[in-house]
């Protein structure tokens, strides 16, 4: 239930100079995942099917060679977006600190909304945003939802790999999870355990 927060303990741990918690989401993805490679690993087993031979498969993805994504070269914050409706937002990205946000507020029919309420950039507060929100369009919430999408950068998770068993080129998308900070079990052994 408080993942963010350990989160960002280990950030706090390892990152020096600046505020945590205002890293982007991407930013924060790439530095947990270059602590994974430099105190575990540069492999992580994920499990999938293959589409070609529909076999159960764990292939070992080497994350330093995962591609990066960045943001455009001309990116500004905040970024004045037009909406559907005729009328506009500026945003901004969701940082580790929204993130810390989201995670304590109240889980009710309207919390998806709190969310993106945070990164819009005005002289409201966030909860007048939010009732702002529940006024707008399905289209205009979309293309809110949609700027974030397209503005994401960190590292690409999706990454393509040769299938052991039939050989045809899959693609996986490595998961985001917890073993990143702290791996235990499987993967603890799999990188371990074979000195042992």
């Amino acid at each position: 239930m408080n993942v963010e927060s350990k989160y960002l303990q280990v950030l706090r741990s390892i990152v020096q100079g600046i505020d945590v918690t205002q890293l982007t989401l991407g930013d924060r993805l790439y530095i947990i995942l270059w602590e994974y490679i430099n105190s575990y690993s540069d492999f992580m087993k994920v499990r999938t099917v293959c589409t070609h031979c529909l076999e159960s498969i764990e292939p070992m993805i080497d994350l330093k060679k995962l591609e990066k994504v960045e943001l455009p070269e001309n990116f500004q914050q905040p970024y004045h977006l037009p909406l559907p409706s005729g009328g506009s937002v500026d945003l901004r990205l969701l940082t580790v600190g929204d993130q810390i946000e989201i995670e304590k507020f109240p889980n009710t029919a309207e919390s998806y909304l709190f969310k993106w309420a945070r990164s819009i950039v005005s002289d409201k507060s966030v909860v007048e945003m939010m009732y702002d929100l529940k006024k707008f369009g399905a289209k205009d919430l979309a293309t809110i939802r949609s700027w974030h999408e397209k503005m994401y950068h960190g590292p690409d998770m999706v990454t393509k790999f040769q299938c052991p068993k039939c050989g045809s080129e899959e693609e996986v998308e490595v998961p985001f999870r917890l073993d990143f900070i702290f791996p235990d079990g499987q993967a603890l052994t799999d990188t371990f355990g074979a000195g042992i």
